[in-house]
Order: C-alpha cells, then sequence, then structure tokens
C-alpha cells in the first residue's frame, strides 16, 4: 500500500521542486498519508458492497469504464480528420469539456478537503507546500481518468503521425490538465470571496447532475448532430479572437511539427500553451494563504433565504387544504431542495423524460417535413410517463434517511395524508415542469396542430400518478438509505406501471377519433377518485 507508483514517479523530479522553494520530504509525507487514506477509504466502499451483494470487489478498470467507452469513440472520431489543427480542437475541446466536468463533480472534495487544516495549519509547515501536495493530489487523480479518456486518441495521434507525437501529446494533457484544475480553483476561490460555501455546494452538485445527464442520453443527441462527410474535409481558419481561446493552442505543435505549418500564430498558440499553464500556476502558490482562509467558509452551512419559496409557499396554499397535507408537501419540497444526493439521481431521470420523446420523435421523422404529420405524434409524449415510476421509486430514499425515526416515535398516523403531501410536491416541483417543458418543445415544433392532445395529456398525467404511486410505493417517504436505490427495482411493478399508462394512451386513441374533449371529462371526473380513493393507507409497524 506505501509503494505507490505515482511517489516513485515524483521522486525523480525532486530537484525541480526544491528550486522552487518547497521541502520535498514534508510534501511526500502529506501526499502519501492522503493517497493511504484514500486507498483505505476506498478499500472499504468495496469490501460494504462485497458484503451487502455478494458481488467482487471492483476492478479499476471497471470503474472507469465509461470513461474508457467515451476515449475509444473520441479517438474513433479524430482518427478521420485530416486536418491536424481540427483533429486537436476537436480533442481539446472534448477533453476540456469532459475532464473539467469530472473534476468538478468528482474530485472538488480533493481541492476543498478542509478536514487537514486543524492539524497542518498549526504545525510550521509553509502553505506552498500544502498548496502543492493538494495539487498534485488531484493530477494524480486526473492521471489515472485520463488514461482512459485521452489514452485510445493517443494511440489513433501515434498512428498518425508516428512515435515521435506520444511525448508531445502527454505534456499537452499535462499542462491541459494543470490549467483546468487552475481555472476550477480560480472560479471556487472567486465564489468563496463574494458567497458563502452554499453557493459553493450548490454549483457543485449542478455540475454533478449536468455530468450524469450527459453520460446518460448525451451522447444520443450528439451523434445525431454531427455530419462524418462534411468534417473529413473541414480546414481550420484562423481569427484573431482564438489567441483568447485556450482549446486552440494545443494544435498548433502538431501542425507545427507533422503538418509544415509556418504561420505565426502557430507559435504563438505554442508559447500560450505552455506559458499561460506555468503563469497560473504560480499565482496559484502566491495565492496559497488567501485560498487556505476562504475554504474555512466551507465549514459553514450557509443561511437558506425562505424568499427562495416564494412560488412553493403559494402553490401550497393554492392547491392543499389540509393542515396535513400541507405540512407533509413542505416537508417533501425541503427534502427535495436540500439533499445534494437524492437530487443527483433524480434529475438525470427526469432529464430522459425530456429527451426520450424528443429522441423518438427524431428518429421517426428525421428524413420528413415536420408539416407533414401523421396525426398521432402527440402520442410520444406519453414516453414522458415512462419516468414516473423511476422518480417516484426514488422517493423513498434519502441520505438523511435515519430520521424517519420520527415517522414512528411521533405517532403520526394520517399516512394518505402524507402520502398526498408527498405526490402532490413531487408532482408540483418535479412533473408538471417536466410536462410543460417536453409540451413546449412539441409546440414549437409542430406549432397549434396538438394543443388540445396536449392538454388531455396534462390532465391523464394528474389522474395516472396516484395509481403508479400506489404501484410502486410500498415503504414510507425518504426512509431508506440513499445507496440502496442503486440496487436492481422489482421489475413486476414498473412493467404494472407501464402497463397503466399503455391503457390510458390507448383511451387516448380511441376517443380521439369521437371526441377528444369526453375523453378530458372523462378524467376531470376521475381525478378526485383517483387522488382520494386510490392514495395509499398503511400503518406503521409499532403503532396501534
Amino acid at each position: 500500500m506505501e509503494n505507490f507508483l505515482s511517489l516513485k514517479i515524483l521522486d525523480k523530479f525532486r530537484g525541480l521542486f526544491e528550486k522552487m522553494g518547497i521541502d520535498y520530504k514534508v510534501m511526500r509525507i502529506i501526499l502519501k498519508t492522503k493517497l493511504v487514506l484514500d486507498s483505505r477509504s476506498a478499500l472499504i466502499i468495496e469490501n460494504q458492497k462485497k458484503k451487502e451483494s455478494g458481488e467482487e470487489s471492483i476492478s479499476f478498470i471497471r470503474r472507469y469504464l465509461l470513461h474508457l467507452i467515451f476515449g475509444v469513440l473520441l479517438a474513433f472520431f479524430i482518427y478521420f480528420i485530416k486536418d491536424e489543427m481540427i483533429r486537436m480542437i476537436y480533442f481539446s475541446g472534448a477533453f476540456f469539456f469532459m475532464t473539467s466536468m469530472y473534476l468538478i463533480s468528482d474530485f472538488s472534495y480533493v481541492i476543498l478537503d478542509t478536514k487537514d487544516k486543524k492539524i497542518l495549519l498549526p504545525k510550521p509547515i509553509d502553505s506552498k507546500v500544502i498548496t502543492m501536495s493538494k495539487v498534485l493530489h488531484v493530477l494524480i487523480y486526473m492521471f489515472r481518468l485520463n488514461l482512459f479518456l485521452a489514452g485510445p486518441s493517443m494511440l489513433a495521434i501515434v498512428r498518425l503521425n508516428g512515435f515521435l507525437a506520444a511525448p508531445i501529446f502527454i505534456l499537452e494533457i499535462l499542462l491541459i490538465d494543470l490549467l483546468i484544475f487552475l481555472i476550477t480553483a480560480f472560479i471556487y476561490l472567486l465564489i468563496l470571496r463574494f458567497f458563502d460555501g452554499e453557493l459553493l455546494r450548490n454549483i457543485i452538485n449542478l455540475i454533478q447532475i449536468m455530468l450524469t445527464v450527459l453520460v446518460t442520453v448525451g451522447y444520443q443527441i450528439a451523434m445525431r448532430m454531427i455530419d462524418f462527410t462534411e468534417i473529413r474535409n473541414i480546414a481550420y481558419r484562423f481569427e484573431p479572437h482564438n489567441y483568447f481561446n485556450p482549446i486552440l493552442w494545443f494544435g498548433a505543435p502538431f501542425e507545427i511539427l507533422f503538418n509544415g505549418g509556418r504561420e505565426s500564430y502557430l507559435y504563438v498558440f505554442t508559447l500560450l500553451s505552455v506559458i499561460v499553464p506555468v503563469a497560473c500556476f504560480l499565482l496559484y502558490l502566491r495565492l496559497s494563504k488567501r485560498m487556505e482562509s476562504l475554504l474555512l467558509k466551507l465549514e459553514g452551512e450557509g443561511k437558506e433565504r425562505r424568499s427562495r419559496h416564494i412560488i412553493e409557499n403559494l402553490l401550497g396554499k393554492l392547491f392543499i387544504r389540509n393542515n396535513i397535507k400541507r405540512q407533509a408537501y413542505h416537508f417533501s419540497c425541503a427534502v427535495l431542495r436540500s439533499d445534494r444526493s437524492l437530487k443527483l439521481k433524480i434529475y438525470p431521470a427526469l432529464s430522459v423524460g425530456i429527451l426520450l420523446p424528443v429522441i423518438m420523435l427524431f428518429n421517426m421523422r428525421m428524413r420528413m417535413d415536420y408539416d407533414t404529420t401523421g396525426g398521432y405524434e402527440y402520442m410520444y409524449l406519453y414516453f414522458v410517463f415512462m419516468v414516473f415510476p423511476s422518480v417516484l421509486e426514488l422517493i423513498k430514499y434519502s441520505s438523511a434517511w435515519k430520521g424517519s425515526y420520527v415517522y414512528y416515535t411521533s405517532g403520526f398516523q394520517h399516512t394518505r395524508e402524507l402520502n398526498s403531501g408527498i405526490l402532490t410536491s413531487v408532482t408540483l416541483r418535479l412533473f408538471i415542469p417536466l410536462l410543460l417543458v417536453s409540451s413546449a418543445i412539441y409546440i414549437f415544433v409542430f406549432k397549434n396542430l396538438f394543443i388540445n392532445d396536449i392538454i388531455v395529456i396534462m390532465l391523464a398525467s394528474l389522474v395516472i400518478l396516484p395509481v403508479i404511486y400506489r404501484i410502486i410505493f410500498d415503504a414510507l417517504p425518504f426512509s431508506r438509505e440513499i445507496d440502496g436505490s442503486n440496487q436492481s427495482k422489482d421489475f413486476g411493478r414498473y412493467i404494472a406501471s407501464l402497463t397503466v399508462t399503455g391503457v390510458f394512451a390507448l383511451l387516448h386513441i380511441l376517443l380521439n377519433k369521437i371526441n377528444i374533449w369526453i375523453y378530458a371529462g372523462i378524467l376531470i371526473a376521475a381525478l378526485p377518485v383517483s387522488h382520494m380513493v386510490i392514495m395509499p393507507k398503511y400503518n406503521f409497524k409499532g403503532t396501534k
């Protein structure tokens, strides 16, 4: 465990660190301690998963499988580009974006770690040593990520340009990693300078959600937006404002060495690709004391402004008259607003609900004029309902699941009102916006063609949701550990929910041929029955 390969490689550059005025021995001890703690944490997590699921420990390659898949797709893409600058621009852009997202989502806890401050700050240790150990700690993690994100692309570029391209490519990856880290750190520094740590936590959580959405469904849209026949012959054209775009800098050395480029801007790009990361790094070292002091803001919880929830409170008063239901509604809104781990699972599922009908529509009509409709395109909106079971399943879980003991100790038994308030919160906060966004896309595409059908689909969703809630829910809301949501779901319950959706979609088609407003009237009459009769009611264990 103590013989880390990264530390052995780092030892080769000991003289360089000492010339920078850094106590290498102390820095190495700090970095080694961090790596040991990380390795022990990973072993504990893997052993716990092994005990719970009976599976073997997750291998190093399996842990980074998604990164490897993306790296292979990126390598395949850039291999067929002829122009050296364009090839590296596409690679640098994709690599810069993906690495930045992963750095913020997965490695921010390393950049923003404050646990060691109480141990290191009282000691006679230079702040540069602490800062350098943190930078190297992050770069070691990023290097592991780069093996899978950039490794396949390096093989493709070596295949095109020869082995001389390998050391240049590796050096550029290190410079890009350093630049990404420094930009991220400066953004964090700027936020903490003017705001509290709560805003920074919210931004990081938002980036995590965006990354999960991108990995889940983004590639389906990206692959359809790329015209491979045109991109093979595209050539780079210089513009003066390109000097301020770091993504363009890293293609210049390849253009000079392997394509005979002699334009002056190529040499300026090459100098910028080296000077800017190094200069930013030296500035970061000078600001290290200021950075460490601002990080202490993260130890505060931040204050939540009640004014932010005006709409939420207004909707609660408008749609809920029962006091118990209203309390359950506000409780659910508070959890959905503050539970970062739960949001990280819910919002990617909701994004699938927005994109699935759009992708289905795009696939079916990709080569047709949208003005020529078959009359049943509105049925694709029922695909939005496919995410209802998945999202409602997640409402059982929370990162603060241990707090569910209050259900039992308080003697609370109004479970029907509790479930009604929870469902109202989920509907108003998640599902109605989801349907509105999807409907807006269809109105934009088809103008006013399916307005009546969209209104009926909105009514159908309000009737279907309590039915699906009754099928899916077999536990108290927010009462299960969030890690349990990764386990396999009850496939039978999911199929039953889809069957209910299919029945309503079939009724929509049949009654649409007669009069769509007959179906709308049936749905309006079914609304109180659905929400009052079907809503689940059960007793708590230990209560009478």
